[in-house]
């Protein structure tokens, strides 16, 4: 529930956002709030914008098949030609 508010959020998604959407959702939004502090979690998201800024990848949604990077939404027609396209260069 909580990723999905998150997806259908407009405009910036600021740290003040992110704590009133999981206020919204029922959480507990200062343990959200020290959890989000947590060395580990920093970590790994710190590897994550490395690994995306490495590949290209500016925003979400964006989806990698095969050697293809699409930057944007896709329905489910376009990701299945997309699927369809790394399938017949594999």
């Amino acid at each position: 529930m909580f990723h999905e508010a998150l997806l259908a959020a407009e405009g910036g998604m600021t740290k003040e956002e992110v704590l009133r959407i999981a206020s919204e959702v029922g959480l507990d939004a200062r343990q959200l709030e020290t959890d989000m502090q947590a060395p580990e979690l920093q970590a790994i998201i710190e590897r994550n914008r490395t690994l995306a800024k490495g590949l290209g990848i500016t925003g979400t949604p964006g989806f990698i098949v095969g050697a293809e990077l699409v930057p944007g939404a896709l329905d489910l027609n376009g990701l299945k030609e997309l699927v369809a396209r790394a399938w017949t260069r594999s």
